[in-house]
C-alpha cells in the first residue's frame, strides 16, 4: 500500500532538532520545503496530503504566508509547530483552521500522537467518521487528571525555566537536581523525551532569539549574542555558524535589510532636512514628484502612508 505524503515546510532558522521528522518519516513520505515562498511550487510538484509548517519565532509575513497557503489549498490538513508559544497565536492559527498547534520541542510521544493521527486521516479520508477518530487520537494527556507522569512534568518545568533565564547560565548539574535526578539520568530523560540534549535545546533556544534580535534590528551582530547569554562575540559567532552555517552579521544582512539602529540612527541625520525636501518637491511637476516621493521612501524616509501602514 503506498504511504501518504507529507510536505515539511521549515520556516524558521533553527534547526537542531531533527527528531520530528524522522517520526514523521514512520508514517508519511517526508519532502523538504527550505523557502516558505516555494510552498505552493513544492505542493504541486511533489502533492502532498499532509503539510507541516515548522516555525521558531513566527512573524507576521510567514503566518500570513501560511494563513494564504490554507485558503489556496483547503482540503489540505495543516500541523504547526513552533518554539514561540502565546494563547493569541494559538487562537489565531486554528481560527486559521490549522489542524494542530504544538510547541517545541514536542514530546516524541506527542508527535507519534500527532502523525499516526494524520495517516489514519488521509486513509480514511472518505469516510464521515474521520474528523471523529482525529479528536480521539489527539486528546492531551495532560488533560486526563493524574494521567501525566511526575517526571514529564518536571521535564515540562525545565522548558519553562530555560524560556525565562535563557540568558543566564543554567548549569545541568542544577536544573537536573531541581528535578530530582542526577546529571546522567536528567541528560537521558530529557534526549529519550524531546530527542535531543539538554544543552543542545538552551543553544538552539538562545540562537532563536538571537535571530529575532537580528531579524528586528535592535541589535547589532555583537550585542545579539551578549543579549541572549553569550559571554563573548567569538563564542556567539562559533554557535551561531554552526548551527545556521552563516555568520550573524550575514544573517542579519540577509534577513533585515535595514541596518541596527545606531547605523540608520546616523543615515537619517545624513538625509536632508524634511522640510528642504517638501519645498523641493513642491517645486516639481506632478509625475516627477511622485518619483521622488517614492524614492525617499526607498531611501528609508518616513512619510505619512508609512505611518498608516505601521497601524493596519
Amino acid at each position: 500500500m503506498k504511504r501518504p505524503r507529507l510536505l515539511w515546510i521549515h520556516a524558521g532558522d533553527v534547526c537542531a532538532n531533527l527528531a520530528p521528522r524522522a517520526i514523521a518519516a514512520e508514517y508519511f513520505d517526508v519532502e523538504f520545503c527550505l523557502e516558505l515562498q516555494s510552498a505552493q511550487a513544492w505542493t504541486r510538484r511533489f502533492a502532498p496530503n499532509v503539510v507541516c509548517f515548522d516555525f521558531e519565532h513566527p512573524e507576521a509575513a510567514p503566518l500570513r504566508a501560511m494563513r494564504d497557503f490554507k485558503l489556496s489549498n483547503p482540503s489540505l490538513p495543516l500541523l504547526m509547530l513552533t518554539a514561540q508559544h502565546s494563547e493569541s497565536l494559538a487562537v489565531w492559527a486554528f481560527r486559521a483552521r490549522i489542524w494542530n498547534y504544538l510547541v517545541k520541542p514536542v514530546p516524541k510521544s506527542e508527535l507519534r500522537a500527532n502523525f499516526n493521527a494524520l495517516s489514519r486521516l488521509v486513509g480514511e479520508a472518505r469516510r464521515v467518521s474521520r474528523s471523529l477518530q482525529a479528536v480521539r487520537a489527539l486528546m492531551p494527556a495532560e488533560d486526563i487528571a493524574g494521567s501525566q507522569a511526575p517526571q514529564a512534568r518536571s521535564l515540562q518545568a525545565v522548558l519553562a525555566q530555560v524560556e525565562q533565564y535563557y540568558a543566564q547560565k543554567l548549569r545541568q548539574t542544577a536544573v537536573a537536581a531541581g528535578c530530582g535526578m542526577s546529571s546522567s539520568a536528567f541528560s537521558r530523560a530529557f534526549k529519550a523525551e524531546y530527542g535531543l540534549t539538554f544543552s543542545q535545546y538552551q543553544m538552539s533556544y538562545r540562537i532563536g532569539r538571537a535571530c529575532l534580535l537580528l531579524r528586528q534590528g535592535s541589535h547589532s551582530a555583537t550585542s545579539a549574542g551578549l543579549a541572549v547569554g553569550f559571554e563573548d562575540a567569538s563564542h556567539f559567532a562559533r554557535a551561531f555558524r554552526n548551527l545556521l552555517g552563516t555568520s550573524p552579521s550575514l544573517y542579519q544582512r540577509r534577513e533585515h535589510p535595514l541596518k541596527p539602529v545606531t547605523e540608520r540612527r546616523r543615515h537619517e541625520r545624513a538625509l536632508p532636512a524634511k522640510s528642504v525636501l517638501r519645498k523641493a518637491l513642491r517645486n516639481l511637476p506632478l509625475q516627477r514628484a511622485g518619483t521622488r516621493i517614492d524614492q525617499a521612501v526607498e531611501s528609508g524616509l518616513p512619510n505619512q502612508h508609512d505611518r498608516h501602514v505601521g497601524q493596519e
